[in-house]
């Protein structure tokens, strides 16, 4: 496979550039037809330092390894943006690209204009590369702290099938998704870390004030062990999220994901619809039934996922059946199967893709609302327990001082 760089109209009359992996200039151009683009001008790109005829182009640099990129120093801090500033900057860029001005524009635009130093300077990187003729898959790759991997895989997808615009826009709706998951959580957040406090500060209440007061006690008792103790612990679950974060924890995360309840059925359905929405794009496109789960089988946003599609890619290279596929992977509901099965008889498999979509979708949408009413339901419970908690402490306390104040009164 080749780059080749496009200008087409589409059914409006917008002009339309991008780049598109393919074999030759005829791919492209008749895949553009099937995407209902009118081609205007194909040509080959220059990518890791050749043209399409092989020969060296001067000025243009082979593409590094990702492997040794993330080694080299690149002027990235190597910290995570939040979901909101990749939700800004992936609808920007969908809308740029979108608007008909070319690939490395649209980068050379959004760049300067994105407040995350990271995010900015690899915008920078991949108009450069964008403008060589590369890929800029291969750019996000080199820094996995700030594209995951299935972020990468649909960017290279949108590549290859010429549809990038699209992927940038569902790559925005996921993130801007799980900003909207977490709403309004600061507030379940605050009381869990007022109850903390809370416990630090009245443990010692009663047995060190009252009935005789002994102030530099309790003094010494909270600020030399219950507010580090309680500093403490938070700080240990601040670093342990920290370090499950990291790229080196993902199968470990991931792994864990799946297990726990609700949330583990949205990482499996979010998986699900990533995969089948991409696969659908690629045969929508003109790819062939292996190029096509090629394209789309690292999409999924859970690697134990991905996982099982790469596996079944490894199947179908001995001629098995798409739909077979589906089955072997274990993953996929049997109504699933049967589409896919009818779609490979009757050919209309893109339309078979479509309704197996949109089965997949309606399971994200209720595995949401599921996922976050009890992630509501645990922090509430979690507030009310830390605070119940505390109140049996101050009972258990203050019961102790007077019992203890009654024995020695009595003694005397």
């Amino acid at each position: 496979m080749s780059f080749f760089r496009y200008e087409a109209v589409d059914r409006t009359g917008k002009i339309v550039m991008g780049t598109m992996d393919a074999p030759n200039e005829a791919a492209v151009s008749a895949r553009l037809s099937q995407m209902g683009y009118r081609p205007q001008q194909v040509h080959a790109s220059a990518v890791n330092g050749k043209a399409a005829t092989g020969k060296q182009v001067t000025g243009v640099q082979p593409a590094a390894p990702a492997a040794q990129a993330r080694a080299q120093p690149s002027g990235v801090s190597g910290k995570f943006a939040n979901p909101k500033e990749m939700a800004l900057f992936f609808r920007q860029f969908a809308t740029l690209v979108r608007s008909g001005i070319s690939l490395y524009q649209a980068l050379e635009s959004l760049g300067p204009r994105t407040a995350n130093p990271d995010l900015a300077h690899t915008a920078k990187e991949m108009a450069d590369t964008a403008r060589n003729g590369g890929r800029i898959s291969d750019v996000m790759e080199r820094y996995p702290k700030l594209y995951a991997p299935h972020v990468v895989a649909s960017v290279r997808g949108g590549e290859k099938g010429g549809f990038l615009d699209i992927v940038l826009d569902e790559i925005a709706l996921e993130y801007e998704q799980e900003v909207a998951f977490y709403k309004g959580l600061w507030l379940a957040k605050w009381g869990v870390a007022q109850g903390i406090a809370a416990i630090a500060i009245a443990q010692p209440v009663f047995p060190h004030l009252f009935p005789e007061p002994h102030p530099d006690v309790y003094f010494k008792l909270l600020l030399f062990r219950n507010v580090p103790i309680a500093i403490g612990v938070f700080l240990l679950f601040r670093l342990f999220f920290h370090w499950l974060r990291q790229p080196a924890q993902t199968d470990l995360r991931d792994a864990w994901m799946l297990k726990l309840p609700a949330f583990g059925d949205l990482a499996r359905q979010r998986s699900l619809a990533a995969f089948v929405r991409m696969l659908r794009k690629l045969f929508a496109a003109g790819l062939g039934p292996l190029t096509a789960w090629e394209g789309a089988m690292n999409v999924a946003p859970n690697s134990v996922i991905r996982r099982k599609l790469v596996e079944a890619h490894d199947i179908m290279q001995h001629n098995v059946p798409l739909h077979e596929a589906f089955a072997q992977t274990g993953l996929f509901a049997n109504e699933a199967e049967q589409l896919l099965a009818t779609g490979m008889v009757s050919g209309a498999m893109v339309d078979m893709l479509d309704r197996v979509a949109d089965f997949y979708q309606a399971n994200v949408d209720r595995a949401f609302d599921t996922s976050r009413y009890v992630m509501k339901r645990i922090a509430g419970v979690t507030v009310i327990a830390l605070g119940g908690f505390m109140i049996i402490l101050l009972f258990k306390n203050y019961f102790a001082s007077i019992f203890n104040f009654a024995d020695t009164f009595a003694d005397k």
